[in-house]
């Protein structure tokens, strides 16, 4: 039997599934097919302050260029699979949830990241705001779709 090497954990096997995107070892099709749970309370509340947040940015900024402010999909449980195809398409982890496109007061641009109540920032999303402001961008975490509204407002001025 010939030997294959995993395309995500690059471990050689003969036991392979050959899936659209390669060989994929058992252990990693599990996976697949068993999508982890983790955080799952925390990753839907700050998804339903950032929705909320979305559907009131229209009422409050009629004028905002709609493609400048946007969403970053790079949050959320993912399967290795799904993992390992964003990561090749240069998704990166850490980057703020959503990001407004416009200079303004010194800034290149606004970035938001948002939390719950008890949210913390991983050492990836450290790392992005570390690196964004010494590029010149703001960097706020906001924790309700009213502080969020507020920060745009006042970076907009």
């Amino acid at each position: 039997m010939k030997e294959h090497c995993c395309i995500f954990c690059n471990k050689k096997t003969v036991s392979v599934i050959n899936t659209e995107e390669g060989p994929v070892c058992y252990n990693c099709y599990s996976d697949k097919k068993n999508p982890p749970k983790q955080k799952q309370h925390h990753d839907n509340e700050e998804a339903r302050i950032q929705s909320e947040f979305f559907n009131k940015v229209p009422l409050f900024f009629p004028n905002l260029p709609d493609r400048l402010l946007f969403a970053v999909p790079n949050g959320g449980s993912r399967h290795k699979i799904e993992a390992a195809n964003m990561k090749r398409q240069g998704v990166k982890r850490g980057v703020a949830d959503v990001i407004l496109q416009i200079p303004k007061k010194g800034y290149a641009s606004l970035c938001l990241e948002f939390k719950t109540s008890t949210g913390k920032q991983s050492p990836d999303q450290k790392e992005y705001q570390r690196q964004v402001e010494m590029a010149g961008s703001k960097y706020v975490i906001v924790r309700s779709v009213e502080q969020a509204i507020r920060e745009l407002q006042l970076y907009l001025g």
